[in-house]
């Protein structure tokens, strides 16, 4: 027995697209507002050799988020003048989760690190690159019409 992939409802993939991207921004923004309380609750002893270390691996992964996540959202034509915007949904969105979850993991990676390290500044930064990557990337901007 093959059972066949669920097929999108092309009427509703815009709106699933949206609700997508918005859980993907929330989800950073609540971990986050965890990590940030998490923090100031209780300290993690961690050697400042390893810190350093750590540090630029955060940032190695911001850094790799931003590469990728732009190279990704570049391979993604967007829709011509005219075009049915539910076919271009049905099309593109799997690139378009794939270009968001790459800017959320990365930034989830710089969380923790800096949450582990105790650096409030990384945990900082890994939410705003990874909101700005998320709002370079929002919905309306990937199918502006051509």
């Amino acid at each position: 027995m093959s059972e066949q992939p669920p097929v999108l409802n092309r009427e509703k993939v815009g709106t699933i697209a949206r609700v997508i991207h918005g859980a993907v921004a929330g989800g950073l923004a609540i971990a986050f507002a965890v990590f940030l309380y998490l923090r100031s609750q209780m300290a993690i002893e961690f050697p400042e050799a390893g810190a350093r270390g750590l540090r630029l691996v955060g940032y190695v992964m911001l850094g790799v988020a931003i590469l990728l996540a732009q190279m990704l959202r570049g391979r993604m034509k967007p829709a011509r003048q005219g075009e049915d915007l539910s076919g271009w949904w049905t099309e593109n969105l799997p690139k378009a989760v794939i270009v968001w979850a790459v800017a959320e993991g990365g930034s989830l990676g710089a969380i923790v690190v800096g949450w582990v390290i105790g650096d409030t500044t990384l945990l900082a930064f890994g939410v705003a690159v990874g909101l700005a990557l998320l709002f370079v990337s929002r919905p309306n901007r990937l199918e502006r019409t051509i």
